[in-house]
């Protein structure tokens, strides 16, 4: 197909980094044995969609699809990350052709030979709820203890902030952590969100190439600074990284931003087929060829 604008290019673009339907189901084939497994060990409350897949944020063939489960707090003892491989084991025995691993704040399952896309348990304790009703979890952070969580609060504040922008914020994320997928920058998905949101949050209106570019100046400049969860409920949230995770981090930053900057400028003069390449080289050679039918398989950060 022939791309006449560089609008064009990123709808297209953004129609194959979004997940199928199909993809959210192959993964609930697992649901059901996962609950079974959970209960028996555990306790079970509820078992309910989280994440990318809740706010409809994630990325085709990179995003792990998530489930949030509220277990019996009688039975989530120990220390958070001791706990969560704990989980870990059980669902190894469970799942013995797959590849599971702990990935805080949950523990991923991959590769069962079934094709399906990745899929994350992320073990809860409920705590509360919001003055709007919405259920407030503790999960595992990254740094060994328990942090607050609330998948409805978060969509929600998605939903709504995304609706104020006619839709693209969800498409501006999506576009944020396809650069980090594609590159594989070391950076948590949940920050990015979170920046991402913050920033679209002031704006007007959104324009891809744009504030794209903006965005990722941000996090230059403020060398990723920790952002407040919006809705106040996860506290501070870092952009916590092991030394060299960070400079692989910032040199990915300022290479994006170098290729950004030189596809503006040829844009600018009128030359759309280099304007093109420069951000097929931001985005790894995924941004415009039309043969590629979606991302190539990597896993849920």
């Amino acid at each position: 197909m022939v791309v006449r604008s560089l609008d064009e290019g990123f709808e297209q673009f953004l129609d194959r980094l979004t997940p199928r339907d199909e993809d959210v189901t192959a993964a609930e084939g697992l649901r059901e044995e996962i609950k079974e497994c959970l209960e028996a060990r555990f306790g079970l409350y509820a078992f309910f969609r989280g994440g990318s897949s809740l706010s409809d944020t994630g990325v085709r063939g990179y995003s792990s699809v998530d489930y949030f489960a509220s277990m019996d707090e009688h039975r989530m003892t120990g220390e958070a990350l001791s706990f969560l491989d704990r989980v870990r084991e059980v669902l190894v025995e469970r799942f013995p052709r797959a590849k599971v691993v702990a990935r805080p704040p949950g523990v991923l399952i991959s590769g069962d030979g079934e094709g399906r896309p990745p899929l994350k348990v992320i073990p809860a304790r409920l705590v509360g709820q919001t003055e709007a009703g919405h259920h407030i979890y503790e999960i595992v952070d990254g740094a060994g203890g328990w942090m607050y969580s609330s998948p409805d609060a978060h969509s929600d504040y998605i939903a709504s902030t995304d609706y104020m922008l006619e839709g693209k914020l969800k498409s501006l994320i999506r576009l944020l952590k396809a650069w980090k997928y594609v590159r594989d920058v070391p950076i948590s998905s949940f920050y990015l969100e979170l920046r991402c949101a913050a920033y679209a949050s002031a704006e007007k209106m959104i324009v891809y190439s744009v504030d794209l570019q903006h965005l990722l100046e941000q996090l230059w400049e403020d060398q990723l600074a920790d952002i407040q969860d919006p809705r106040e409920i996860s506290g501070s949230i870092p952009g916590r990284m092991a030394r060299t995770d960070r400079r692989k981090v910032i040199s990915s930053l300022r290479t994006a931003l170098y290729h950004i900057s030189r596809a503006q400028e040829t844009a600018a003069q009128g030359d759309l087929e280099e304007a093109f390449r420069y951000w097929n080289r931001v985005f790894n050679g995924h941004f415009s060829p039309a043969e590629h039918e979606a991302l190539l398989p990597g896993g849920g950060r």
